[in-house]
């Protein structure tokens, strides 16, 4: 089976499953002098962002509409497209990064240009029908293909004899990555505008120009193009694969107009059910989903974990701060038995964790959730929303890391577990009918000397509803407790923040959520 087979998991509908190759062969003698031969011109960073710079003096120009000869693949036949593999790109270096192209087709008709950048020179890289093999009935030529729709990159970063996806750009400004042992999951963009809102605008990579990487060194570096009818942008994408690989994103934009619902380090992800909403249609599955919460880490040091829902309807959230320090969307849950499926197996599912590298200044990280009943959809949503709109002919440049794999920078407060929610049903339970109850698992904080959390006090807020009960009390795995609630909803939403406190400090997280009738 192919490594895409072994670590997409369910198909999405954003970025779906690359194209299958292992080997690092040779490169062909004609595809080598093929590349020497075309015409090469100087490239930088400055020099990206004067076109892109350029681009957005000028009017828009829509791109003209892909038509594949590929048009009309299912899925599966999309999937049986592979790669040539002797036509990888550094294979005939033996360099340790190698790279290979997507074909338009399917859910990607439209072509984008790719270059190769060697010693400050970039040289396109033609389209050439051999680089690939397709499903029966469906040869394509070189005339009516028109270039590629996306690149990936691999690296052995499982197993030294073998290469793995490091990275995908492929479709608007998507792109993906995942860590060591992980299978892809959650999808970062490149830009968000209106995202969770009417005519959403989806900016677009429209070219890609790749740093041949020197012998022995162990980063890629990736620039594009991006343009859309708001903005125009230059993105640097330097990628270290490993434990948790980390894309360091430096990027320049220009505006062709004020835009007042930008999102920077935008990301997807895909939550169905969970412990606190499992669903009545008897799925065998005890939990589905790519990511189970949002975690932040704000300028002012709190840090805070808001548990993902897939709620009845369509569900905005901000989160106000200042200069943030991170934030992400996370998989926690990483035991096999809290999913009970083992050909997806979302316990291996990448977070995402954007680290700014700069002061971002007043905004808010926005978490847009989209009611859905396939785990094939991608209804998560979360970005960076300043405070303050970009406007027209203002360079914004913006500069932070993506770890793709698990949370970078664990903080020394006890942290959510996993979350469980239900009706109170017991007989003479307090609250009544309508009453709800919440119990959270925290790990990392210590019982007392009697064994118990007798010394530890639970804060609570709760906006749409009133308290009725609240309880501390031990967790049978080391340094875990359970904090548990009851409330009455008085409101058709209700805000919950709960957190732990231990002689008068704070001693876990802010747990936040929303309960909607």
């Amino acid at each position: 089976m192919a490594v895409d087979d072994l670590r997409s998991g369910a198909p999405r509908r954003d970025v779906f499953a690359g194209l299958a190759a292992l080997a690092g062969l040779m490169l062909t003698p004609r595809f080598a002098a093929a590349q020497a031969a075309a015409p090469a011109q100087p490239f930088s960073q400055d020099w990206l962002r004067g076109q892109a710079r350029a681009l957005a003096a000028a009017p828009y120009k829509a791109p003209p509409a892909g038509k594949s000869q590929l048009e009309g693949l299912t899925y599966d036949q999309y999937r049986q497209i592979r790669f040539n593999k002797k036509r990888q790109m550094w294979a005939q270096e033996g360099l340790s990064f190698r790279a290979e192209f997507f074909p338009p087709a399917f859910m990607y008709p439209r072509p984008v240009n790719l270059f190769e950048v060697t010693g400050g020179q970039a040289r396109p890289i033609s389209y050439d029908p051999e680089f690939f093999t397709f499903p029966e009935g469906h040869k394509a030529s070189g005339e009516n293909m028109g270039g590629f729709s996306g690149l990936r990159l691999l690296w052995p970063i499982n197993r030294p004899d073998i290469l793995d996806e490091i990275g995908v750009f492929q479709g608007a400004s998507y792109f993906r990555s995942l860590g060591k042992g992980n299978y892809y999951g959650a999808s970062a963009r490149g830009l968000a505008i209106g995202t969770g809102e009417p005519n959403e605008e989806f900016p677009v990579f429209d070219a890609f120009w790749i740093e041949r990487p020197a012998a022995g060194q162990d980063f890629v570096v990736v620039h594009a193009l991006m343009n859309s009818p708001s903005v125009a942008g230059a993105y640097s994408f330097r990628i270290t694969p490993g434990q948790n690989t980390v894309y360091e994103v430096d990027a320049a934009l220009y505006p062709r107009k004020t835009i007042d619902k930008g999102g920077v380090a935008a990301m997807s992800s895909m939550y169905l059910f969970g412990l606190a909403d499992r669903p009545d249609d008897h799925d065998f599955r005890t939990s589905v989903h790519d990511s189970d919460g949002l975690a932040m880490w704000t300028g002012r040091g709190e840090r805070i974990w808001r548990p993902l829902a897939n709620p009845k309807s369509l569900r905005l959230s901000s989160f106000e701060d200042d200069s943030p320090r991170g934030f992400g969307l996370l998989q926690r849950e990483r035991q096999i038995e809290a999913y009970g499926d083992l050909e997806a197996r979302y316990e291996k599912r990448p977070g995402i964790w954007v680290e700014p590298l700069d002061d971002w200044g007043p905004g808010r990280v926005h978490l847009v959730e989209i009611a859905t009943r396939k785990e094939t959809d991608d209804n998560i949503a979360i970005f960076w929303r300043p405070i303050a709109p970009w406007k027209a002919g203002q360079e914004v440049k913006l500069r932070y890391r993506l770890h793709f794999g698990d949370e970078p920078y664990p903080s020394q407060l006890a942290r959510v577990r996993r979350t469980r929610a239900g009706d109170i049903i017991q007989e003479g339970a307090q609250g009544g009918a309508d009453a709800r109850m919440y119990a959270i698992d925290f790990e990392g904080i210590a019982p007392d000397a009697k064994g118990l959390y007798e010394d530890v006090e639970v804060e609570m807020e709760i906006k749409g509803g009133e308290l009725i009960w609240r309880a501390v009390g031990p967790y049978p795995a080391p340094n875990a407790a359970r904090a548990a609630f009851g409330f009455r909803p008085t409101s058709r939403e209700v805000e919950l923040m709960l957190r732990l406190k231990r002689n008068g400090q704070f001693v876990s997280e802010t747990w936040r959520h929303r309960w909607s009738a």
